[in-house]
């Protein structure tokens, strides 16, 4: 997978554990998970390596994760701006977040293609850079509403809006020293 921008990507973390993908019935793996602890967190994160780009061999080093946050509802904050990547509610202590709410700034909207034209509702594929304080990620999606400016809340997100990011799958890009 190509990111635009993505060279810009980068959350400081550990390595903290490989975990290989079961083994299907027809012999098979699936997709190995990485386990990452951004500087500064309590709460390890789950990505999932479907690219295969990780070394194994950087387990338990501190580096820098290049991770896109796919297929998720964005919208902008409410109330006063904030950064940072949350665990879902609910997560048990001690127990990986794999769903993380990302609150962050946008720096660049590389990618956006908005359609409301010949239908009833409004679509849109966008790309964008999100500073979460701690690093830079990713964050790839499409979504289809009656209006988009109102699920987002504003009809065109730009760089310096300060957005929540919900319901991620992510994926790992790279993992670096």
């Amino acid at each position: 997978m190509r990111f635009p921008n993505g060279e810009q990507l980068r959350l400081p973390c550990v390595f903290e554990r490989f975990v290989p993908g079961q083994l299907h019935p027809d012999g098979r793996r699936y997709l190995p998970l990485i386990v990452l602890r951004p500087d500064g967190s309590d709460v390890p994160i789950g990505v999932v390596d479907r690219h295969h780009r990780v070394d194994v061999a950087l387990e338990g080093r501190a580096g820098s994760a290049q991770l896109v946050f796919l297929l998720s509802s964005v919208r902008l904050q409410a109330g006063a701006p904030q950064q940072g990547l949350v665990p879902e509610e609910g997560l048990a202590t001690g127990r990986t977040s794999i769903v993380p709410t990302a609150y962050g700034r946008v720096l660049a909207v590389p990618s956006w293609e908005a359609e409301q034209a010949h239908l009833p509702y409004e679509t849109l594929y966008t790309e964008l850079l999100l500073d979460v304080g701690v690093g830079v990620i990713g964050v790839r999606t499409s979504l289809t509403a009656k209006s988009l400016a109102e699920v987002i809340g504003k009809p065109q997100i730009e760089p310096g809006d300060w957005l929540e990011v919900t319901r991620s799958r992510v994926d790992i890009l790279g993992f670096k020293l």
